[in-house]
């Protein structure tokens, strides 16, 4: 089974119990958008880079009452940036995120789909023994990223979250295409804030 068979199973999974809780409890309201920063480190099994990502996410209002807490549906955008000196490589994703909050514990777990571009530079040796690079722009999807937060108040640190873009790239030597899996390991800080009530 493909890697997109695969991450449509598991957004169907995800996506049909929480619309089937959406409309249960309106006691608690969703919150409106939050905003964040990351920490962030890539590897691509060829190089590893250090670098950073922002993301912003829109909330819909949403409630999963056998969660003892909140679950909801948002629309999220990340941008991202890494690089080393074998290459760099940027990412444009926006895609959909669900949520699973606790409140007790203050938890919330969260799983991503998104779909974008990526700027990919790759430096390296041509046939002719020389130096150079090459800097490409293709389509990229990230089936799913999975994180952990702490929500404190208004604010969210994450924990751990993981992503897993996945790109087409053309080969250095060759020009044969190829796809690309980046693993990207990430943690920071974001800000909520509150639904106009």
């Amino acid at each position: 089974m493909s890697l997109v068979r695969v991450s449509a199973l598991l957004l169907g999974v995800c996506v049909l119990p929480l619309a089937a809780q959406a409309q249960g409890n309106d006691a608690d309201p969703a919150p409106s958008y939050e905003v964040g920063f990351h920490y962030a480190y890539n590897s691509t099994g060829e190089s590893n880079e250090n670098g950073a990502s922002v993301y912003g996410e829109y909330f819909f209002k949403g409630s999963a009452a056998h969660l003892r807490g909140r679950g909801s549906f948002g629309l999220i955008a990340d941008f991202s940036g890494s690089g080393s000196a074998s290459g760099s490589l940027y990412t444009y994703l926006v895609g959909i995120r669900l949520n699973a909050e606790w409140q007790k514990s203050h938890l919330v777990l969260h799983s991503d789909y998104k779909l974008g571009a990526a700027h990919v530079r790759v430096n390296g040796v041509n046939s002719a023994g020389a130096n150079t690079s090459f800097v490409r722009h293709r389509f990229a999807v990230d089936l799913p990223a999975v994180g952990l937060d702490l929500r404190i108040g208004h604010y969210v640190i994450t924990l751990l979250q993981t992503d897993f873009p996945a790109m087409e790239v053309p080969a250095f030597a060759g020009g044969s295409n190829s796809w690309m899996g980046d693993l990207r390991v990430s943690a920071g800080v974001g800000y909520r804030f509150d639904r106009a009530r």
